[in-house]
């Protein structure tokens, strides 16, 4: 399992944990996604900005 699909099922976890509705799992999801940068040599890192709270 790479590092990028950890980062999201940790975060759908803990998300999930704290009562978030689907959309705001999504979103986090989402924003993710968003902030990984596909282009790098290694395409399971991760920004930084990706493993922030959002809640």
């Amino acid at each position: 399992m790479s590092d990028l699909e950890k980062l999201v099922r940790r975060r759908m976890q803990e998300e999930y944990a704290k009562g978030s509705s689907a959309e705001e799992i999504a979103k986090v999801v989402r924003d993710i996604f968003n902030s990984t940068d596909l282009s790098a040599k290694r395409p399971g890192a991760v920004a930084i900005g990706a493993v922030t709270d959002h809640g």
